[in-house]
């Protein structure tokens, strides 16, 4: 990139190198203050942490969300404003290369709520140590360099994901029905049982589980409907 070049003074969006000790706790976008003699320090520190405290209060204190990774303060700022408007809540924040340890914090929602296992990942680079780990754990991370598209992948994915949940909870779902086995119509008496019988009451569905009452109130559990046919048909229910 060749040698830099000394300059006496600077002007705005001149890009520079600062060296300095303890540049490890920078935030890249962070406000840049040069302290005069007669300067409080520590009203200083308060001034360029009040923009961190600022974005810090749009984090989602339920603890329910998505962890986001930004490249600077200001882009992290946008990030956070725009998922603010489109609803959607944040756990956690960080700024630089998505490592190992935040695949790990961001892995704490696999329980809480599954479908924020998510880390956003704006125009940084994720380390293959940290896709690895993700791919392990679950937890998917999402990465662009333009908001929107990043945005649109997140909103992909939830819709797959509630599609998925949507469906999940449908096969849990149990249609009660009350059935009637008819005479003469039981063909088979032992695994798997197969008989002839009248819907009473409800939808008989496969994958139902049949139980038969008794007197006393005890209830006998037979297993599940496993098919269902109607005129010499398969269906799916009846």
């Amino acid at each position: 990139k060749g040698e830099y070049l000394h300059h006496k003074t600077i002007r705005a969006a001149q890009g520079i190198k600062i060296a300095a000790p303890d540049l490890d706790g920078a935030l890249p976008g962070s406000s840049l203050l040069v302290a005069g003699p007669d300067d409080d320090i520590d009203e200083l520190k308060r001034e360029v942490m009040s923009d961190l405290h600022s974005i810090i209060e749009d984090v989602d204190r339920s603890g329910r969300g998505v962890y986001v990774q930004s490249s600077t303060l200001g882009s992290l700022e946008a990030l956070l404003s725009f998922l603010k408007k489109s609803e959607i809540p944040v756990f956690n924040i960080n700024i630089g290369p998505v490592y190992r340890k935040d695949v790990m914090k961001a892995s704490v929602m696999l329980e809480q709520a599954p479908e924020f296992a998510v880390i956003l990942a704006f125009d940084v680079r994720v380390t293959p140590e940290a896709q690895l780990e993700a791919d392990e754990l679950g937890v998917k991370i999402f990465s662009a360099n333009i908001i929107y598209h990043l945005f649109d992948q997140f909103t992909a994915y939830m819709q797959d994901m509630r599609a998925r949940m949507l469906e999940e909870a449908k096969n849990a779902v149990v249609f009660p029905a009350q059935l009637k086995i008819l005479d003469g119509m039981v063909f088979n008496m032992r695994d798997p049982i197969i008989v002839g019988v009248e819907i009473v009451k409800g939808i008989l569905k496969t994958g139902t589980p049949l139980c038969v009452p008794l007197e006393g109130g005890e209830i006998i559990s037979i297993g599940t409907v496993s098919s269902i046919e109607e005129n010499r048909k398969s269906v799916d229910e009846a």
